[in-house]
């Protein structure tokens, strides 16, 4: 019996690993522009999730953060420069861009409604509806089929902290790798917000992409960059 166990034991451990260490890239398209005016000035958002981290890229600024990092490292291709944000901070930079509790930021879900299941481009996932009215809610798609990325989450929850400070309690609470963000109120009608581009079962540009590029200098502030 206790050797039967223990191999059952051991075959749960091998499965498990041999899926924590799939390589995968997925790419994701983030447009928060449209309900949040106040980030416009990032435009769309195209965001890359590695085994090992994460890269978002905009038309003026882009940054990466490895798994594990307390910091994300914000570069501007144009001037060459680059410095490291420490992710607590995303959110308070996000609240002084904002003017929050007039909109969608300051509503709190009433509600999340029963799980379903279904396919974001092939992508076995669960939709999570967060109810905030009868006719208003946001749809949040989420896979287990890719090992969910500590980073990702981390930034991901950051960055609804600083938006949307009640939705962030509850988004923190839905499990999986969220892959498809829709919202659905009366002034945005199935609006994307993320939505999965690609999905390879490969790494490949990892390594490039979560480092900082040849010849960038170190900029002081965070500021001094935004520029």
């Amino acid at each position: 019996m206790r050797k039967s166990i223990t191999l059952l034991a051991f075959l749960i451990l091998a499965v498990t690993s041999a899926h924590a260490a799939q390589p995968y890239h997925l790419v994701l398209e983030a447009n928060p522009a449209a309900p949040f005016p106040f980030l416009s000035k990032f435009g769309t958002v195209t965001v890359h999730v590695f085994p090992s981290g994460i890269r978002a890229e905009t038309f003026w600024l882009n940054g990466f953060s490895q798994n594990g990092s307390p910091a994300v490292t914000v570069e501007n291709p144009l001037g060459r420069m680059y410095t490291d944000v420490p992710l607590t901070q995303i959110s308070a930079n996000l609240h002084k861009l904002s003017n929050l509790g007039k909109g969608i930021e300051g509503v709190a879900p009433q509600a999340m409604q029963k799980p379903m299941g279904g396919v974001v481009r092939g992508v076995p996932a669960i939709r999570y509806r967060l109810q905030y009215g009868p006719q208003a809610w946001i749809d949040v798609w989420t896979t287990g089929v890719i090992p969910e990325n500590p980073q990702y989450r981390a930034v991901v929850n950051q960055f609804v902290q600083g938006i949307s400070p009640a939705t962030a309690s509850v988004m923190k609470a839905i499990p999986g790798m969220p892959i498809y963000v829709e919202l659905n109120f009366r002034r945005y009608q199935k609006l994307p917000l993320l939505r999965l581009t690609k999905y390879e079962r490969n790494a490949e540009g990892e390594t490039d992409a979560l480092k900082t590029g040849s010849f960038y200098f170190k900029a002081p502030l965070l500021d001094a960059i935004w520029k």
